[in-house]
């Protein structure tokens, strides 16, 4: 014990090439040399090595690396292993992951107690740690997302068709894609609409069979999920629970595909219409760290009114320290920047292809067509250049050599080969 406890030390000061000679020492020559000897050339291995700089050895840590807020949690999300991230900025000091561990701990601790003395066993100390395992709501002062810059077309596409064509008779969803550099600023590319339900009170998104194409044929364009929008009708809350299990959802989805890096950076637009001035505003917003740790362990119930700006709760948690189980959504939101931008991938075109599921519109070979015909003066990728008519394409074109390299040509604005040219210019034909 006492040398396995000092290998493990020199290990960490030599570093892991050290760390592998002394181990291999230890277990080719077990019996042969006395242990005074051993401990002589592990005593000289530490004094001779030099100092090996702190928080570089990352691949000696065990479990998976999570960062989060300036503050690396080592475990994989089960144990809260504190340590101190040296790139972080001036806002790494901000521990909004405190309140976890300490459920955590008063969890572990009461299941000991109740595990020693019997599952009805009561004290002030258990009692004490049932109060302190409950969630203690409390807005988060750190924003992840710093500011969301949506495209002007894809964003105005979308109000214009709530706004105008449907006269918020109908409250939609989109989902954005786009990117996020690593201060957290977000950029929006395109909408993509899933199947979806509506009338002029919410919004109600159904189960979407094309969502592994989307995100593959995003990929393909180095693009992936960044948040979400949605439209509402004039109330008195900012985002309802409706909105927040959406924006959960849609974070945890991006979290269960590209890890919690990628999704800590998602967004919420809403449109909102005031229908006593007629101003139609667009706000960003992002959910609390707290906020998802509830949605994760099944603590919010379904909304049972779309526009009311409270979640319930399924256990009681705790609101300026007392219990309840109706929480104001305003607890979970952070606001977030809004800026806009003209893509250059997908940006300056005379003509756009439909979104898909719409209520007043389809996509069809006649669409590629007028798309095709509208920007004949272009260069082939650049006539293609549409989001929406790419992934129409993918659903009739070969998504194994054709659709690579026709995204692949739109993003470097390369030229499109003579064989996926003809067969986009087939489908076209057929109308």
């Amino acid at each position: 014990e006492i040398l396995l406890g000092m290998d493990m030390v020199a290990a960490r000061r030599c570093g892991p090439l050290r760390r592998l000679n002394l181990l291999e020492l230890r277990r080719v020559l077990p019996g042969v040399l006395p242990a005074s000897i051993l401990l002589m050339c592990l005593a000289g291995a530490v004094s001779t090595a030099p100092l090996a700089p702190p928080f570089t050895q990352h691949s000696m840590v065990a479990g998976p690396l999570r960062l989060r807020g300036g503050i690396m949690w080592v475990g994989g999300g089960r144990q809260f292993n504190r340590t101190v991230d040296p790139d972080a900025g001036p806002e790494a000091a901000v521990d909004t992951f405190e309140p976890l561990r300490v459920r955590a701990e008063a969890h572990n601790r009461i299941k000991a107690l109740k595990s020693r003395q019997g599952a009805k066993f009561q004290s002030s100390e258990v009692i004490t740690l049932e109060e302190e395992e409950k969630f203690l709501i409390m807005p988060q002062k750190m924003v992840r997302a710093k500011s969301l810059s949506i495209n002007i077309e894809a964003g105005t596409s979308f109000q214009k068709f709530v706004v105008q064509d449907m006269e918020f008779q109908q409250q939609r969803v989109g989902i954005l894609y786009g990117t996020c550099d690593l201060a957290g600023n977000v950029r929006c590319e395109a909408v993509y609409e899933p199947p979806q339900e509506g009338d002029a009170e919410a919004y109600k998104v159904l189960e979407d069979p094309d969502f592994d194409r989307v995100d593959r044929v995003a990929a393909l364009l180095g693009l992936r999920i960044v948040g979400s929008i949605f439209t509402a009708r004039s109330r008195k809350c900012i985002l309802s629970s409706q909105d927040i299990m959406l924006a959960a959802r849609v974070q945890e989805r991006v979290e269960k595909r590209m890890g919690y890096d990628a999704a800590r950076a998602c967004v919420s637009g809403a449109i909102s219409h005031n229908e006593t001035t007629g101003v139609v505003s667009f706000e960003a917003y992002q959910i609390s760290d707290l906020c998802m740790d509830l949605y994760r362990r099944g603590y919010f119930k379904e909304p049972t009114n779309s526009n009311r700006g409270y979640a319930r709760t399924s256990e009681d948690v705790l609101v300026e320290r007392k219990p309840t189980s109706k929480v104001d959504t305003d607890f979970f939101l952070n606001s977030v920047a809004i800026q806009q931008h003209t893509s250059t991938v997908f940006g300056g075109r005379e003509a756009h292809f439909p979104v898909e599921n719409r209520p007043t519109t389809g996509q069809n070979a006649l669409e590629v067509k007028h798309i095709l015909k509208c920007h004949e003066e272009m260069p082939f990728q650049k006539r293609v250049s549409d989001f929406h008519l790419l992934l129409f394409l993918s659903s009739v074109l070969d998504g194994v050599e054709t659709m690579p390299a026709l995204c692949k040509a739109v993003v470097e604005n390369g030229v499109v080969a003579d064989r996926h040219r003809q067969a986009v210019e087939a489908i076209a034909a057929l109308a």
